[in-house]
């Protein structure tokens, strides 16, 4: 069950996330005519914009954590041949994601909760909603991690 909603809140992560860079680039390329082309910029120029990049950002890394394409040095496998101290080591590192997660979460609920009460002053915004996003994809990701520390070990070779 934890796979399934890993599975579907990875997909949907992904779609946000690319709705999201695509409104992005719209933003950006109106902006950018606006500036040169009018002679005007609008007074959301460059709140609107962040607030899209955070939240994408921040969403399309639930993404990432499913896909298991985040940066990594990978020189354990190098050193260590057995697939059981592998498997172990992962899981160890699983395990150390999820604590990292809950604390950064954690930290990003109480920096939105002290400012969700103060306003974007072009958007008229909580600027607490930007600082929501981290919370927010914290509680994502740590499922997906749930879910890949809880999969069965791959097959003995």
């Amino acid at each position: 069950m934890l796979q399934r909603l890993s599975v579907i809140l990875s997909g949907i992560s992904k779609a946000v996330a690319a709705l999201a860079v695509a409104l992005l680039a719209i933003l950006i390329s109106y902006v950018v005519f606006s500036r040169f082309v009018t002679h005007t910029t609008p007074h959301w120029a460059e709140e609107l914009p962040r607030l899209v990049l955070v939240w994408s950002a921040f969403i399309g890394g639930v993404t990432c954590s499913f896909e298991r394409s985040h940066l990594m040095a990978g020189l354990l496998p190098f050193v260590v041949r057995s697939p059981r101290v592998l498997n172990f080591f992962e899981r160890l590192n699983q395990v150390f994601v999820i604590v990292g997660l809950i604390v950064l979460g954690y930290a990003g609920w109480e920096l939105a909760d002290l400012t969700m009460d103060q306003t974007l002053p072009a958007l008229d915004v909580s600027a607490g909603a930007v600082y929501l996003a981290l919370p927010f994809a914290c509680a994502i990701t740590v499922i997906v991690h749930l879910a890949q520390l809880f999969e069965p070990a791959p097959a003995k070779e």
